[in-house]
């Protein structure tokens, strides 16, 4: 095994001198002759992100051929990254909701096609027909007409993961119920809730016992507290042309089945083997090995090519191309989050990369596991990965153009732009099914929004007239006039989203 922590990089002149050495064997007829290329390809992909840290680990037939540690978990007492630091995994958490629901469907506690309703009763959605019909596959692979990323807005308006749950039953189903994916954190989540039912447990006491300690993941845990009071662990930084900036950890137990999992390098081998000896490890099974590949198999096509099928099994996305299958997933946290795993179940081998950067760890962990393949396929990296998605990433965060870029904006205020009326026409509370309620409350600047549980408020500022401009999100936030000295209606154009409306109505006195 190769292993370690990195030194000094080389030089990137030498990246494709390196990366392309003539004769140079592929993985797949000698794993360890690429070995030393894919060290140079990681130290120098590392050095050209400005990522604070990263840890890699590669598993090939139950053994780790190669493990590193890169950079620092804390950017002011530059400790380095070491095996046993704890990153935040974000949605890679996702595989291992579903891998603990295999188990269970494993010794017969519950079956894929259970009912969510039959395990948890309080579930509703707007259309009765699939309240009642909706099970854990259409959860776990996110084929339930929900609209993509629903749910997430409450979480940050402070929002419990039950009272979440509960006001679902008031967005709109946009896709067709078990023919369009559209991808959703809350979908993990209510799976798991309704397993944790069956279990009789919390779901952070289910999962530590079906999966972290059966597999000898001991520095693995499913609570933010575990991961925040560990003395070794990766804090986490936004990044901003290649620079990090040191950010607060953000807190994920609301939708820790989707993404509030965190662990370290040399627990996340172990999680690889795992997967790739299909529920055991060390002579101990876990899981039953047909409920587990059922998590690895295609449950909704995302799309197709004429040499490819992309498609979403259980917690995974399934790639089939060039004659393989490849099992993935990402995770990221716009807190300073980015990982990846990769399995490649026919050659019983995988990668894993963690790192505490966003968006540039989006661009590393994808140009890292890029790279691999390339090397392991092919004894050579085809192209300069970390430019192509460094351009692809940057384009995707433009205003407007993902949904990891940011909502358009409003545009300059006009020339003859009106003033607001007296700001106390503004206060008060607004309220509707989905969101709940906001709070309005005036200051010498402008207006203070507090939507649901929110305790930091969002600040508005006058733009034109009736309409306020939101500094956080640069959108605009416009109220309706009334007849009784008082707005009767405000509308937040950053709820505005597929499903669900950003009106609100005014609450009488």
């Amino acid at each position: 095994m190769f292993s370690g922590c990195v030194t000094s990089p080389g030089s990137l002149q030498d990246i494709g001198k390196t990366a392309t050495s003539p004769g140079t064997d592929n993985g797949r007829d000698n794993v360890s002759a690429i070995i030393p290329l894919f060290d140079t390809y990681a130290e120098q992909t590392f050095e050209r992100s400005g990522v604070p840290g990263m840890a890699i680990a590669i598993v090939k037939n139950d053994s780790v051929v190669y493990q590193k540690c890169f950079g620092v978990k804390n950017i002011t007492t530059q400790d380095p990254v070491t095996p046993d630091t704890r990153f935040q995994i974000a949605s890679i958490s996702k595989s291992f909701t579903t891998a603990t629901i295999a188990s269970m469907v494993g010794n017969g506690e519950l079956s894929w096609n259970d009912t969510i309703a039959s395990r948890y009763p309080e579930f509703r959605l707007s259309d009765p027909w699939i309240t009642g019909h909706i099970t854990f596959l259409d959860l776990l692979s996110h084929r339930t007409g929900l609209p993509e990323y629903v749910g997430d807005e409450l979480q940050e308006m402070g929002y419990s993961r039950p009272e979440i749950i509960q006001r679902l039953r008031h967005v709109t189903l946009t896709g067709d119920f078990r023919g369009e994916y559209a991808y959703a954190n809350i979908d993990i989540t209510i799976a798991a809730e309704a397993a944790a039912r069956r279990a009789g447990k919390p779901w952070e006491e289910l999962i530590s016992e079906r999966i972290f300690v059966p597999a000898g993941m001991l520095n693995t845990s499913a609570r933010f507290d575990d991961f925040a009071r560990a003395p070794d662990h990766a804090d986490t930084y936004p990044m901003t042309n290649k620079t990090a900036i040191p950010g607060p950890l953000m807190d994920d137990d609301v939708n820790s089945p989707a993404g509030g999992v965190s662990s370290t390098i040399n627990d996340m081998a172990r999680y690889a083997r795992l997967q790739l000896n299909e529920g055991s490890i060390d002579g101990t099974r876990a899981i039953d090995p047909d409920a587990l590949r059922e998590t690895h198999a295609a449950h909704i096509i995302r799309k197709t090519t004429n040499s490819s099928i992309v498609a979403y099994g259980l917690g995974w996305e399934v790639t089939a191309a060039n004659g393989m299958v490849r099992v993935e997933h990402g995770g990221d946290l716009t807190s300073g989050v980015s990982t990846y795993i990769v399995l490649y179940p026919d050659e019983k081998m995988a990668i894993v990369v963690l790192t505490n950067g966003f968006p540039g760890g989006h661009v590393l962990k994808k140009a890292i596991t890029n790279g691999w393949d390339d090397l392991y396929f092919s004894g050579t990296i085809r192209k300069d990965w970390y430019r192509e998605l460094e351009e692809q990433l940057l384009e995707a965060m433009k205003p407007g153009a993902s949904v990891i870029g940011p909502q358009e904006g409003l545009p300059p205020a006009p020339a003859d732009a009106k003033p607001p009326r007296p700001l106390t026409y503004y206060e008060g509370s607004y309220t509707q099914d989905y969101y709940g309620t906001v709070r309005i409350e005036a200051n010498d600047a402008g207006l203070l929004a507090y939507p649901g549980h929110r305790t930091n408020p969002m600040i508005l500022v006058p733009y034109d007239g009736d309409t306020f401009l939101d500094k956080e999100s640069g959108t605009g936030v416009r109220f309706t006039a009334g007849s009784s000295g008082f707005a009767t209606d405000v509308r937040f154009a950053q709820y505005e989203l597929p499903g669900r409306t950003g009106i609100f109505s005014r609450i009488p006195s």
